[in-house]
């Protein structure tokens, strides 16, 4: 049998899959390169179940799973959305267990506390630049005098003194 694209040469049978399912080809090895590329054989690829022939491109990057293959980087978040049925079985390996959905670190038992006090000081700080300005605006020293001094405690506790 000869390539069913160049009609010239002896074709050997390819497979591709597709969503719709598997279809054969009948190529020669030139044409099948030219047209499809070289398979990959890498630690992704390998993950993936590398698919002879696919070529599918992201719409909105242009990246293909081919690339992914290669490198392990996809190239915008849409990618994850394109080639979502051939990532998850990756996804699931590197998250371990089975899992598809990434579980990262937890704070600790202190951080919103710690985050919520910082907020707090931040804001406070904010209104008694405003009142100083007017302190000084109103000729009053003792009352400048006053929120400098709760100024320097707050930026004390906010660089690492204890505030206390």
């Amino acid at each position: 049998m000869l390539c069913t694209n160049c009609g010239k040469n002896p074709a050997q049978t390819y497979s591709l899959r597709t969503k719709e399912g598997e279809k054969r080809l009948l190529l020669c090895p030139d044409c099948y390169k030219r047209l499809y590329g070289e398979r990959t054989d890498g630690f992704f690829s390998t993950l993936l179940g590398v698919v002879d022939g696919e070529r599918r491109a992201c719409p909105t990057c242009g990246a293909t799973l081919e690339e992914f293959r290669k490198t392990g980087l996809l190239g915008c978040a849409d990618c994850y959305t394109v080639f979502r049925e051939e990532l998850i079985p990756t996804v699931r390996f590197m998250q371990g267990q089975g899992r598809i959905k990434h579980e990262g670190k937890v704070p600790s038992a202190g951080a919103k506390a710690k985050y919520d006090r910082v907020r707090a000081l931040a804001y406070e700080q904010e209104a008694l630049l405003k009142r100083l300005k007017e302190a000084k605006n109103a000729g009053d020293d003792v009352a400048a005098c006053a929120i400098k001094f709760r100024l320097d405690a707050i930026n004390k506790e906010l660089n690492g003194g204890d505030g206390t």
